[in-house]
């Protein structure tokens, strides 16, 4: 199968040159790797000429959806395989992700995301209670993780592609729901593996999972995905995440994090309940 690799990118000088390079070194070569360098303010596209990959601008950012779209647009591949621009590949990762493409009922396979670049507390409270991963075994699910995923490209055409109201994130909730509904499936294969980069504070930390929250709120809420289960979940978090971190890892400076990382969350997701009830009024 001929695969396009794309990389979205804005921003990202600090990480897309690594990002693209781990692309370029596959055990299992790409046919064609696209950079989308969305409206980047910093010298991304600069960094990204100096790569044999297709550069593709948008004159401004755009969000992470359109440029997908973009993606899907450009892409000749039968597959596409979308990376993070701070998380780098695995040396086979487009290996084991087509290797599931046996099976003409599966529209997309997915890896994981390891967090590698731990460097505050921040971070090790995201590699603890927020890796991007749906476990160590493969299994079928109902999404795939949007820091290393891969798609049919004709079964992302059938269903519209991403939902571009989806500037940040959620939008590979949302296209994963909605190839399930058209009768897809996913499948998670944690052996396909890329290497998280992102560093955060404490205070950028509790805004990224308050945004994921509310958007994955909004996501569950559009596909009937009974997005009620996110209170739930978000509420046994709240109680075992500070006991997790004291009783198994031993982990002390964790416990207040987690609390006020989980009443973010659940701030955020009753903010999304509430600005969806009025948007009915």
């Amino acid at each position: 199968m001929k695969v396009t690799v794309a990389i979205p990118c804005y921003n990202g000088a600090a990480y897309v040159g690594q990002a693209i390079e781990a692309v370029l070194n596959q055990s299992r070569p790409a046919d064609e790797v696209l950079v989308i360098d969305d409206g980047s303010a910093d010298n991304s596209a600069e960094i990204i000429r100096r790569y044999p990959v297709h550069l593709i601008q948008h004159d401004v950012n755009k969000g992470l959806a359109t440029s997908r779209n973009t993606a899907i647009a450009a892409a000749s591949g039968e597959v596409l395989v979308f990376v993070d621009v701070d998380a780098y590949a695995d040396p086979h990762m487009l290996a084991v992700l087509l290797r599931e493409y046996d099976d003409p009922k599966v529209g997309g396979v997915g890896g994981q995301g390891i967090e590698s670049n731990i460097r505050s507390l921040a971070d090790r409270w995201r590699r603890v209670h927020a890796s991007q991963t749906h476990g160590q075994l493969p299994k079928d699910v109902d999404f795939l993780y949007g820091i290393c995923m891969s798609f049919r490209l004709s079964a992302l055409r059938e269903v519209g592609g991403f939902n571009p109201v989806y500037r940040t994130n959620a939008e590979d909730v949302d296209v994963g729901l909605r190839l399930n509904t058209a009768g897809y499936r996913l499948r998670y294969e944690p052996e396909a593996k890329v290497y998280h980069q992102r560093t955060d504070d404490e205070e950028s930390l509790k805004r990224t999972m308050a945004a994921w929250y509310a958007a994955g709120y909004r996501a569950k809420k559009l596909n009937r995905a009974q997005p009620w289960k996110l209170f739930i979940g978000t509420l046994r978090h709240i109680i075992a995440d500070p006991l997790n971190d004291l009783l198994m890892i031993h982990d002390c400076a964790l416990v207040p994090l987690s609390v006020s990382v989980g009443l973010a969350k659940l701030q955020a997701l009753i903010g999304a309940a509430v600005t969806n009830m009025e948007g009915k009024q």
